[in-house]
């Protein structure tokens, strides 16, 4: 094995350990967290990413809206049924009134709308008509392709299992806490068994003028670790907590089968980003893997889907 590739394997299984770790903790405490603060790191550090790759094609790329806006994302993704979870008694009640503002009112739709006015009306007054299609439109990808995802993940920690749901006698919190750390698991091992596949076994390229890497045969191998990163993952949670993210054998079966190709095309989205900005990595901040953009890209397309899954399996 080359020592690059070694490298990159000590250091992809100790970050995922230390996530995994962290959101294991949050199903144990019933809180969320290690979420949270992975959504605000990962907006903060693949906003400036998606910036600099962005800046090829539109100069004025306004990274702080950009910033501002998926932070706030983030955060009412968050808030959204936790505030008054764990609040004291002499503040609950004002605690409760903000969470019922946080379910009746728009406000994902009210803070891109928002953010959309800002980047309109900064581009107008400061840049006039000079690129406004590219500028504008960058920006606001960014804020979704940053922001809207780690909401979605936010949201999905928050899914709770009901007592009807496992036949049992109570609600169990827990659910959406594996729900994230199986939806990771997924992504990132089909993520992984592509590589490997594809590289013992490609011989047929899939999209080459996009990644001339990918090959159709690593693509059958994603399954391999999208299904079997669901079932085991299902499996060690029925083993420590007092129940798994389903309550039947077939569901990790469904789960992996369907997010497994979204994983592959959100990588292939990304590509495509890189090679409009002839740059091989998004960034250098992970050492041998580059950016963060380029770890975090088969979640992207694979995240609402992912909400979906939860809602009806």
């Amino acid at each position: 094995m080359r020592p690059e590739l070694r490298s990159r394997l000590v250091f992809g299984f100790t970050m995922g350990g230390v996530v995994i770790f962290a959101l294991a903790s949050d199903v144990v405490r019933q809180s969320h967290l290690a979420v949270l603060l992975l959504g605000i790191f990962g907006v903060l550090l693949g906003c400036g990413e998606f910036a600099r790759l962005a800046r090829v094609q539109a100069t004025e790329v306004q990274i702080v809206p950009m910033m501002v806006v998926s932070v706030l994302l983030v955060l009412v993704g968050h808030l959204t049924g936790e505030l008054s979870s764990s609040a004291p008694a002499y503040s609950a009640r004002f605690l409760d009134s903000i969470d019922r503002l946080l379910m009746t009112k728009p406000l994902t739709t009210l803070i891109l709308g928002l953010g959309l006015a800002w980047v309109m009306l900064a581009q107008m007054f400061h840049h006039a008509t000079t690129r406004f299609f590219s500028n504008v439109g960058a920006t606001v990808l960014g804020m979704v392709y940053m922001g809207v995802i780690f909401h979605l993940l936010q949201r999905l920690a928050l899914l709770e299992g009901t007592a009807e749901y496992y036949g049992s006698g109570a609600d169990y919190a827990g659910r959406g806490g594996q729900l994230v750390m199986l939806f990771l698991a997924s992504c990132k091992l089909g993520d992984v068994t592509a590589y490997f596949g594809g590289r013992a076994f490609g011989r047929h390229k899939m999209v080459p003028k996009i990644s001339p890497a990918k090959t159709w045969e690593g693509f059958a191998f994603s399954f391999v670790g999208a299904i079997g990163g669901a079932y085991l993952f299902s499996w060690l949670f029925t083993i420590y907590f007092p129940h798994g993210p389903f309550n039947g054998w077939w569901q990790p079966l469904v789960w992996g089968l369907v997010l497994g190709p979204f994983g592959v095309a959100g990588d292939l989205a990304e590509s495509c980003m890189k090679r409009d900005a002839a740059v091989k990595d998004s960034g250098s901040s992970l050492g041998g893997f580059g950016g963060f953009l380029d770890i975090y890209d088969a979640l992207v397309l694979a995240a609402p889907v992912a909400y979906l899954l939860a809602l009806v399996l």
